[in-house]
């Protein structure tokens, strides 16, 4: 398992406050006899470490960076992050 850094971004939390999350290409190895990669996302905010992971969403690149797209140009938080996949898929 890995995980991959694909950015920042900086938004204003609901009391004003300016928060950092920080997104990540999560990546698991397919074992034989499939072979492959699984991916998935994990979403950090830096100053208080609320985190939320989402493993194994797909094992198409090209969706998962879609996918990824999609929620750091939506600044997705953690807690939000579950509904948007599940929308997504």
């Amino acid at each position: 398992m890995r995980q991959i850094m694909l950015g920042e971004v900086e938004q204003t939390d609901g009391s004003g406050g300016t928060i950092t999350c920080r997104y990540h290409l999560l990546v698991r190895e397919i074992p034989p006899p499939v072979e492959g990669e699984s991916y998935g996302i994990g979403v950090t905010i830096t100053q208080t470490g609320e985190r939320e992971e989402i493993w194994d969403i797909t094992v198409c690149a090209h969706r998962i960076q879609s996918l990824a797209g999609l929620v750091m140009g939506g600044g997705v938080t953690p807690c939000t992050l579950r509904d948007v996949v599940d929308d997504w898929l």
